[in-house]
């Protein structure tokens, strides 16, 4: 049935609430259920059966290693002094948790993906503190910031992190009694033998000791919360990525997560045409994307997950070979090194007999968060002989919306678009005509395939964004997070898209990135996407650079040469910029020509999701300042009396 108004979805089904350790555990797809159809149905997952699997050194984490260990990392958590899992935090109530936000004392993870991060992440759930995600990636201040607003009770870090960690505690003013009473744990990430036995004896700091038996109280498996307490307990803080300003901490609830997995294994059409699943692991853990997609549906499905600490494109290219995956969850810069990059090639290759190459096991692949263009899907399907279906979500939302199917007919189809919303997810358009402010009123949607701002409502929406200085005594400012959710529940994500008739979603950009020139909004990613399409380009990101004269933005893409800048002279890359703007000159209006030029650098600064960093490529950050090449000429306007 074909759409009138520009809102695409349905609100969920029946879904049982619980911890998501709980949820987790439960075999939730091993019979027919409202967000478990018959055919997606998986086999009871045996307790010798491995979950996790450490791609570099082979060791395995087995189903009920991990459900034990969790507990037992649990009853450890729970044994350290003046901690209570009872001493929550509650905020006012907001439109997506009337009840009001809660949150438990905060547990910090700052790890990448290894072994340990099973245990230790699952026993925060399980211990009902809440957990706090945060790159090992950031700076000394960008933790300080998290430590500042998130107050955490227990420090758990990879030992490559823990110098960085110091001085973002050194950096806490006043309560210095706190801060030194925080127990710090380390995790050893690159030379930890887990789940290989532990003497004990080696550091006080190791996380293993909190593995260790006879810790009073016990945890007992299953621990269930109610509907009330499900729906508020805040079960992880996520950082947002940082953009355009400091971080955001996301409050997203035990139902919230678990919903997440439901709604993305409803949706699983790769089940069971590939038989049981086996995964690369090396989409980040600590990322909404990677958690959702991976690991909490991983062990929920029954899959086998071959972690990666870090994404090396050789290392990915011989897993996907070696161990015969069967789908592929990435981000946007790793799909254009598939589409361009000449390792990729001998996997690539057929074999003349049989006609397989490296990547005959893998059924599809997901990409998400950030744009992708389709010249670049469709470049991989040519080469790989798979389909990467775009898929959108943020850490407010979760999983909200993928492309359907595995086939080069619905490639074609989708072309351009995100899909449709996942089950129990509903996205609406924003008219553009105000919203929603207080009980009663409703939001208006706009007509179909018109732009507006995107929304979304979902049982796995964010309860709140973490007030700043919650943690310092004051009253808590819920004014970020009323800013974001309308009265009536809506989230609004600050991108701009539209529903076609069929109810797909289009993306076209965020609404703080387009460019503005003249009258005329240009949305970043549509050029992008443009240079991406050239084969001489391996990457490309667009801002919009203010032009006094002329009182308005032009856009100016940044842009990596096919096989770096390093090899190529002045006179190539001008050979190449001219290139490029034909091209733009070609695929685009007039005002969405970069006037601004273009910069040949290096490489793209992008955050771990593929999100690109347009603040450090219009602030000129190191790396960033390449060899700028102008385009057009500006024209001399006549002096006016």
């Amino acid at each position: 049935m074909a759409l009138t108004t520009a809102y695409s979805g349905a609100p969920a089904g029946r879904m049982p609430f619980d911890n998501a350790f709980g949820f987790t555990f439960s075999q939730p797809f091993q019979h027919e259920s409202d967000f478990t159809p018959a055919n997606h149905r998986v086999p009871k997952v045996n307790d010798e059966q491995p979950i996790f699997v450490d791609n570099k050194s082979g060791r395995a984490l087995t189903y009920s290693q991990i459900r034990a260990d969790s507990l037992a990392l649990a009853s450890g958590l729970l044994s350290l002094p003046n901690l209570d899992p009872t001493e929550i935090k509650k905020l006012p109530p907001t439109p997506s948790c009337p009840q009001g936000p809660e949150i438990a004392p905060v547990v910090l993870i700052q790890l990448p993906n290894c072994l340990p991060f099973a245990p230790i992440l699952l026993g925060t759930f399980a211990s009902g503190f809440t957990a706090t995600l945060v790159s090992p990636a950031l700076t000394a201040d960008e933790v300080a910031w998290i430590l500042q607003n998130a107050k955490p009770r227990v420090i758990i870090t990879a030992t490559a992190c823990l110098e960085a960690m110091k001085a973002a505690i050194g950096k806490q003013e006043g309560d210095r009694s706190f801060w030194n009473g925080v127990p710090v744990f380390t995790v050893d990430a690159v030379n930890d033998t887990y789940p290989l036995a532990f003497s004990g004896q080696s550091n006080p700091q190791d996380w293993r000791q909190l593995l260790q038996a006879k810790r009073k109280p016990s945890v007992q498996p299953n621990q269930r919360l109610n509907e009330q307490q499900a729906k508020a307990r805040t079960a992880v803080i996520l950082w947002s990525s940082g953009t355009s300003g400091r971080s955001k901490g996301v409050l997203l609830s035990h139902h919230a997560l678990n919903f997440a997995s439901a709604s993305l294994w409803h949706d699983a059409d790769y089940y069971p045409p590939s038989g049981p699943q086996r995964w690369l692991g090396f989409a980040p853990f600590y990322h909404v994307f990677g958690l959702c997609n991976v690991f909490l549906l991983g062990i929920a499905a029954g899959a086998r997950v071959f972690i990666m600490q870090g994404f090396k494109l050789p290392d990915m290219l011989e897993g996907i070979r070696k161990r015969q995956i069967t789908y592929v969850h990435m981000s946007p810069p790793v799909a254009v090194m598939l589409a361009k990059a000449e390792v990729v090639e001998e996997y690539a290759k057929r074999d003349p007999k049989t006609g397989r190459n490296g990547f005959s096991s893998v059924v599809g692949a997901v990409t998400g968060g950030a744009p992708l263009g389709h010249e670049v899907v469709v470049q991989v399907y040519k080469r790989c002989g798979f389909r990467i279906r775009l898929g959108y979500g943020l850490s407010e939302t979760c999983s909200t919306a993928l492309q359907r199917g595995l086939g080069e007919r619905e490639m074609g189809e989708q072309a351009g678009d995100t899909g449709l919303p996942h089950w129990g997810v509903e996205v609406m358009i924003a008219s553009g005509e105000g919203y929603a402010t207080k009980e009663g009123e409703k939001t208006p949607a706009a007509g179909v395939d018109v732009e507006g701002e995107v929304l979304v409502k979902a049982p796995g929406l964010m309860s709140a964004y973490l007030p700043v200085g919650l943690f310092l005594g004051a009253k808590p400012d819920m004014s970020v997070t009323n800013e974001a959710l309308t009265a009536d529940g809506w989230f609004r994500t600050g991108d701009v898209g539209a529903l076609c008739k069929a109810g797909r979603l289009r993306i076209t950009d965020r609404l703080k990135e387009l460019i503005k020139v003249r009258a005329y909004q240009v949305a970043p990613a549509e050029l992008e996407a443009v240079l991406c399409s050239s084969e001489s380009v391996g990457d490309a990101g667009v801002v919009g650079v203010y032009d006094d004269d002329e009182a308005t933005e032009w856009p100016r893409a940044f842009v990596v040469p096919a096989g770096g800048k390093g090899n190529k002279s002045r006179a190539d890359l001008e050979k190449l910029a001219v290139e490029l703007k034909e091209l733009v000159e070609k695929r685009t209006a007039k005002y969405k020509w970069l006037v601004g030029g273009i910069v040949f650098i290096d490489q793209v600064p992008k955050s771990p999701s593929g999100k690109i960093l347009r603040r450090l490529l219009k602030s000129g950050a190191e790396g960033t300042k390449g060899v700028e090449i102008k385009l057009y000429e500006k024209k001399k306007r006549s002096a006016k009396l």
